[in-house]
């Protein structure tokens, strides 16, 4: 299925012109366990299994990232941690008491870039109007 985009107007703030912009529009949130049952359909594991090793993933990447690692899972994406921080004039006020904030950075391979490239979309209107007619949206394009 492609991909759902709405049609949304936005004021450029500098310029003050407003230009029409392509939005994605997610079809719902796909949680943990769902994930995980179709972790299950892909693999030997149950979906018991399956929602174990999901939920244990968080954990130990979250773990690894606090130990200072980066992460990198196969050949799709890397995990690091990043910081702001307060600059300080010398080096010896350079401490771990200037970080004021961590944040997850999540750096994705080229080749999963590229995949994601091959995206179709399809305006979301398409799947309203086709659900009322009874057809099938990814006819239209």
């Amino acid at each position: 299925m492609a991909v759902l985009y709405k049609k949304q107007q936005k004021k450029n703030p500098r310029t003050k012109v407003a230009l029409w912009y392509p939005v994605v529009k997610s079809i719902k949130l796909v949680r943990e366990h769902e994930v995980a049952e179709l972790l299950a359909d892909e693999t030997t594991l149950n979906p018991k299994e399956a929602e174990m090793a999901v939920a244990q993933l968080a954990k130990v990447v979250m773990r690894l990232l606090q130990q200072g690692y980066t992460v990198q899972m196969g050949e799709w994406a890397s995990f690091n941690l990043t910081v702001s921080a307060e600059g300080v004039e010398t080096e010896k006020d350079c401490t771990a008491s200037a970080i004021k904030r961590v944040r997850p950075h999540c750096r994705f391979s080229r080749k999963f870039l590229e995949e994601l490239q091959k995206t179709k979309f399809m305006p979301a209107t398409n799947l309203t109007e086709s659900k009322k007619k009874g057809e099938d949206p990814e006819e239209e394009g």
